[in-house]
């Protein structure tokens, strides 16, 4: 499930390079500059209602790149994910997953986790206690691009993450899973609404789904 949000996801060798000269062991070893950027970039989400259109390719070992284009709707912590093959909404207490191909609805506590990262997650890296940010130089388009190790938490399950920053603002989030998965983000626009509809968007509304089976999977 984590997949989907990579995000919420040209991976560079550089990484591998520079962690072989230095172990890191918490995210007090994140280099300063490459965690202002993050926390800049970051920062342009909090507090505003946000909506994000962009690219995501995924390629597992052995197959061809699967590539689709997504939108992500935030206000708070409520958000929607619209993929392709999937539909995720949540109002920040309840979070609903529609399977498009499989026409199923499961329904999941936001609050506890199950292990999911949310797409609000990936915009708040620069909170995370369990990354650590390295500063890997900046391309000839002007992209930063940061390297982001995971330490053992929410993340685990990544090997890196590779990041780039534009004008102070998200270009791409590009990650590679420990089994060899590989997800790359590009982000096309971003607008800030005034305003939403958290009804319409937000809540799900089972007589919109027809046909659709609804399983109820929270924990009490």
């Amino acid at each position: 499930m984590k997949y989907l949000l990579l995000a919420v996801l040209s991976l560079l060798p550089v990484f591998g390079i520079v962690s072989a000269q230095k172990q890191y062991m918490s995210s007090k070893d994140s280099d300063p500059e490459a965690l202002a950027l993050m926390t800049k970039a970051g920062q342009a989400y909090t507090g505003k209602n946000a909506q994000i259109n962009f690219r995501l390719k995924v390629t597992l070992p052995g197959q061809a790149p699967q590539s689709s284009e997504g939108i992500l709707y935030q206000s708070g912590k409520a958000y929607r994910l619209e993929l392709e093959d999937y539909q995720i909404i949540s109002d920040g207490k309840t979070r609903w997953v529609y399977m498009k191909t499989d026409k199923e609805v499961n329904i999941y506590n936001e609050t506890n986790g199950q292990d999911w990262i949310s797409p609000s997650d990936f915009l708040k890296l620069h909170t995370a206690t369990d990354l650590v940010f390295v500063l890997a130089g900046t391309r000839s388009d002007g992209v930063t691009v940061i390297e982001a190790k995971p330490l053992k938490g929410r993340f685990e399950d990544y090997s890196k993450f590779t990041i780039g920053i534009k004008n102070g603002t998200l270009n791409f989030i590009n990650g590679l899973s420990s089994d060899g998965m590989r997800q790359d983000m590009s982000i096309t626009s971003v607008t800030f609404p005034t305003s939403m509809d958290t009804q319409k968007l937000f809540t799900f509304n089972a007589a919109n789904y027809p046909g659709v089976y609804v399983e109820d999977l929270r924990l009490d």
